[in-house]
């Protein structure tokens, strides 16, 4: 939270705070099951070293009162923060009572009557629009001090989310928000984008969290049947005799047990399944099902039940065994498809990735909201993953055409035909370097990405937009002998 001209002696006494901070976090992780502590005097002396730098520093009297007005302004900042996040909470509290009062009318089919409505827009109208605290930040420096602490918390917030499945940027919140009354009248949901961008995590969040309940989950493959979907008979050895039983597949325990059913890449199933799947996505829950599979056997769709299904974008090329979707079979989702775009879109080229930034930051954050990489590097990672993703979704405006050939721009192809660094590919290189404790740079995890890729041009392209950035190959150094 220092400005960027922090004086000197602020500088040395926040590094030597921070520095002590993960010292002490690294001997106690040394405490042993016993209570007693393995010995690692190499800590120990880091920690006196510490100490008696601090002592030095605060000895000098301008120097104690200068770090004591330092935290005198930076507890009034944090003051302005706390506010801030309580402003938030109530916020957010009151969108979820106005939620609640759609979901209620929605959970029984039907829409608001005008005393709904009216309770609503009494909830959404009391949200000021000026926050109270916002009359607190008098200066500039209290600006920039207040708006490093939001951040670090908005990260750590973020974390929270990712850790528990789903990073909700403002477009997973819109389509959370607007899908979740069809979805609890048991009307099916479609999800369409390119891959690595969160469509299933979204699907499985629905379901646990708006729903309430954990989904059935299918994925998607070439040979499925709608057996393995529905059911099928098995033969069981009981009392000394093989008998058949009828073994319910997810589909029916999903509608038994008024759960949702999570169909994933759903345009990887063949036809034929989907056939049998345009009748299942017309029922809802109070209807009935007759199981062929067992005999015309017939069970009542208990609610909760809801399909949501994910699809790749149809380019097949680039996602091998996809079919179109048919007409009839996307009508059935209605209303209720979605287009999950990658972090950012809709961004300039010049414009800075801050969706990406943030999934970035709280993929390798501490429990504190401390991200192990400087905000210059996570800005340059962002950007190759930011550009890759919009050159790969087929962006050939402004700085993207850049990294698309003519012939490509002349047949209307993407920049990149099959890979990308989409997000989760992005936390998993940046993972992979956080934790390699300094023997992994960002440069070699990226370059070890682009060597993996099996397209000759696709190398090309992402070779192009590293360096673009100014991540250069490193050369490998020998082995000491």
């Amino acid at each position: 939270m220092l400005s960027p001209a922090a004086h000197p002696v602020l500088l040395e006494a926040f590094e030597i705070r921070d520095e002590r901070r993960e010292l002490l976090r690294a001997i106690a992780k040394r405490q042993g099951n016993d209570g007693t502590a393995e010995r690692s005097t190499f800590l120990d002396a880091a920690l006196a070293d510490l100490n008696a730098r601090w002592n030095t520093l605060v000895k000098n009297p301008a120097h104690k009162s200068l770090i004591d007005d330092e935290f005198d302004t930076r507890a009034h900042a944090l003051r302005i923060v706390v506010q801030a996040r309580q402003d938030e909470r109530h916020r957010k509290e009151i969108r979820h009572q106005a939620a609640e009062v759609s979901a209620l009318a929605a959970r029984e089919h039907r829409g608001l009557i005008r005393a709904e409505e009216a309770r609503r827009e009494e909830l959404l109208g009391s949200i000021s629009d000026a926050p109270a605290w916002h009359a607190q930040i008098t200066n500039a420096e209290v600006r920039d001090r207040v708006a490093a602490a939001l951040t670090t918390l908005r990260i750590r917030q973020a974390k929270q989310e990712l850790d528990a499945g789903l990073l909700l940027t403002g477009q997973m919140r819109n389509i959370i928000e607007e899908s979740v009354p069809a979805l609890l009248r048991g009307e099916p949901l479609l999800l369409i984008g390119e891959t690595g961008g969160a469509k299933t995590a979204l699907a499985e969040y629905l379901s646990r969290r708006e729903l309430g309940a954990e989904p059935e989950l299918i994925s998607g493959y070439g040979d499925i049947t709608s057996a393995q979907l529905i059911g099928a008979h098995e033969l069981h050895a009981e009392q000394g005799a093989t008998v058949s039983r009828f073994v319910p597949g997810p589909l029916l325990r999903a509608m038994v047990n008024g759960s949702p059913l999570i169909l994933d890449e759903v345009n990887a199933m063949p036809p034929e399944f989907l056939k049998r799947l345009n009748r299942i996505l017309q029922l809802r829950p109070g209807d009935t099902f007759a199981v062929q599979e067992d005999g015309g056997r017939t069970i009542d769709i208990t609610h909760g039940f809801a399909i949501l299904a994910t699809a790749n974008e149809q380019t097949p090329h680039r996602y091998r065994g996809i079919d179109r979707l048919s007409a009839e079979l996307v009508n059935r989702f209605g209303a209720n498809t979605y287009r999950v775009h990658y972090p950012d879109t809709g961004n300039r080229f010049v414009d800075p990735p801050t969706e990406n930034a943030l999934l970035a930051a709280a993929a390798t954050a501490d429990s504190r909201g401390n991200v192990p990489f400087s905000a210059a590097e996570l800005e340059r990672v962002c950007r190759v993953a930011f550009i890759s993703q919009q050159v790969f979704a087929g962006a050939t405006g402004e700085g993207f055409g850049d990294f698309v050939s003519t012939e490509r721009e002349i047949d209307g192809r993407p920049g990149l035909e099959e890979a990308v660094l989409a997000p989760r590919t992005l936390v998993a290189i940046l993972r992979k370097t956080a934790g390699s404790g300094g023997r992994v740079s960002l440069a070699h995890a990226l370059y070890r990405f682009v060597e993996g890729v099996m397209h000759t041009g696709d190398r090309q392209v992402l070779t192009l937009i590293l360096e673009s950035q100014g991540f250069t190959r490193e050369t490998p150094q020998p082995l000491a002998s």
